[in-house]
Parts: C-alpha cells; structure tokens; sequence
C-alpha cells in the first residue's frame, strides 16, 4: 500500500476513534462535549489524569473499550507515520539528495 495511502487511513481512524469516544461518553454519561473530549484524550494518551467525572458501570465498559482500541489506533498512526518518513529518506537517498 502507497505510505501515504497508509497515513492518511490511521490518521482518519485515529480521528474516528476520538469522536466515537467524544460521541460515547456524551451518550453514554450525559456529559457536555468538552468533558467528554477531555476524557477520550486523556484516556487514549495514557495519562490517566482522572476522571472528569464519576463513571457508570456502562461507562467502565466503554473506557476498556475506548482504551484497548484506541491504544492500539495510536500504535498504528505512528508506526505508519514513521513509516512514511523512513520511506520519504531511503528515497531521498536513492535519488542521491546532497543537504
């Protein structure tokens, strides 16, 4: 697949996972869109803060499924991110580019 074909999919998935999370929490606790994507961030980014507010049951489940699948979309994104500058150097190279 073209590396920046690759990209521009993860990237968009990326995106996707971080508006279902926003959309999830929103439903699913009731919470305004600004908390709700507070939490989907700070969850997908590992860090782990807090949370913005108390969880339901319900909202466990999402955030165990929010985090298995969102760690492994970011896993992704910057694997194929690394790929397409890898790529984007070997032909640098090949083409005998002088810096």
């Amino acid at each position: 697949m073209n590396t920046v074909r690759h990209l521009r999919i993860s990237v968009g998935l990326l995106v996707t996972i971080i508006a279902i999370g926003t959309l999830g929490y929103s439903i699913i606790e009731g919470w305004p869109a600004f908390d709700a994507l507070y939490m989907t961030i700070i969850t997908l980014s590992t860090v782990g803060f807090k949370a913005v507010h108390n969880l339901s049951s319900e909202g466990k489940l999402f955030t165990i499924f929010l985090i298995i699948s969102g760690t492994g979309m970011i896993a992704y994104t910057l694997s194929s991110l690394l790929q397409f500058t890898l790529e984007g150097q070997r032909e640098k190279l090949a083409a005998g580019y002088q810096p």
